[in-house]
């Protein structure tokens, strides 16, 4: 689960470790008969992406019994995973390790306004250096027993958006993505409310793009709340039936 959001613009650093997942990559659904007959929202949007690196530095992840899990960074990549919730670490051996946000403990591991580029953060800085890790597999892992998919991925205010619901953004339709295995493909458009984070509340949502840090839905992922879109519950049972498949773990 993501533990806070905030939109960052870093370059593609690798691929995802050999026993991830590849994504749903059946994005050819058919567009709602009427949009007329769903509820609409109003929503805005930023993303998150997973966060990559190398084991190394002094700072080690430890799991919630604050037991080391063999894996360390330097302030910056711990904190920056801590951010987005979800990191791909490689190890000595060469071996990619997923690992998760857990929980946020008591011990502070380090002071995240020592990275630069978090120094003057309105956000919760303090927090992120509490992190405590779990490891995952994947692309990570959302809330209840959801696990995340790239571009269908939604972080949300379940008092919105409840867990499980299916969206349709006709913004994000017609715009063409590169799913993690290389392959392109054209979006239909849905989403899946799978995910949630600290900083999301009323309607703002969160976008998961993986490990592309880049906008996908630049029409769509503005990070401003003063830059809404339409979007729409869905209610077609085959859709919401696929996609709920697809994003159990």
């Amino acid at each position: 689960m993501k533990k806070i959001i905030l939109i960052l613009s870093f370059a593609f650093l690798s691929a995802p470790p050999a026993n991830a997942q590849t994504a749903q990559d059946d994005f050819s659904f058919t567009k709602p008969d009427s949009l007329q007959k769903l509820k609409k929202l109003e929503l805005w949007a930023t993303q998150y992406f997973i966060h990559q690196f190398r084991s190394g530095g002094k700072i080690t992840f430890e799991d919630t019994n604050g037991v080391s899990l063999g894996l360390y960074g330097d302030t910056c990549d711990f904190c920056e995973a801590a951010l987005e919730g979800t990191a791909y670490v490689t190890d000595s051996a060469g071996n990619v390790i997923v690992l998760n946000y857990a929980k946020t403990g008591s011990k502070t591991y380090v002071d995240c306004r020592k990275c630069k580029k978090y120094a003057g953060s309105k956000l919760n800085v303090e927090n992120w250096g509490k992190t405590q890790w779990v490891r995952s597999s994947g692309f990570g892992d959302g809330v209840r027993n959801y696990r995340l998919l790239p571009y269908r991925t939604i972080a949300v205010d379940k008092k919105t958006i409840p867990y499980g619901t299916v969206i349709y953004i006709p913004k994000a339709r017609g715009i063409t993505i590169e799913l993690p295995n290389g392959e392109k493909v054209v979006h239909d458009g849905y989403f899946f409310a799978g995910d949630t984070g600290g900083a999301i509340k009323e309607n703002h949502i969160d976008v998961f793009t993986g490990v592309f840090s880049g906008n996908p839905f630049p029409a769509v992922i503005q990070s401003n709340g003063q830059k809404t879109f339409e979007a729409y519950i869905v209610t077609d049972q085959q859709i919401l039936g696929t996609l709920t498949k697809a994003q159990v773990k």
